[in-house]
């Protein structure tokens, strides 16, 4: 008879996690193995020492490199500054690519979402460091990142 309780309360506690996992939202879940657990929450977005956010990657990017979002061929302080870091980059022998927008079409949760949406309506330029970015970082920044990862 107890291993049938013991049966009947592990079948409850598998329907429970599962339901949890269905009708909780992610990051309450994060938040909540965090405290229990004493440590960070998996996916927190807390900034690194020099800035640069965790958030998803736009479509398309692998995260192998740095990517550098900025209007090309264009005369602002924005796409100067992007020029500039290009070439800092270069100088330095890190590999990079530029593009002129991000599509976002996995975003996961809420978070995810307001995380993207406060990196991506910051100032231009906007750099991807592996799968971490920031809002017009300097080129000290980006190479400190990229090489201390």
């Amino acid at each position: 008879m107890n291993v049938l309780k013991a049966g009947f309360f592990i079948a409850v506690a598998a329907l429970a996690v599962l339901a949890a996992r269905e009708y909780v939202p992610r990051d309450a879940v994060q938040a909540l193995t965090a405290r229990v657990t004493g440590g960070p929450a998996e996916g927190s977005s807390a900034a690194s020492q020099h800035g640069f956010v965790d958030i998803p990657l736009p479509d398309g990017q692998s995260g192998h490199h740095v990517v550098i979002f900025a209007p090309a061929n264009c005369p602002s302080d924005a796409a100067q500054r992007a020029e500039v870091l290009a070439r800092r980059l270069d100088d330095a022998g890190i590999p990079y690519t530029r593009s002129q927008n991000a599509n976002f079409s996995t975003l996961s949760s809420q978070d995810d979402a307001n995380r993207v949406m406060s990196v991506m309506n910051g100032p231009i330029p906007v750099v991807f460091v592996r799968k971490r970015a920031r809002a017009n970082p300097d080129a000290e920044a980006v190479v400190a990142e990229y090489r201390g990862g």
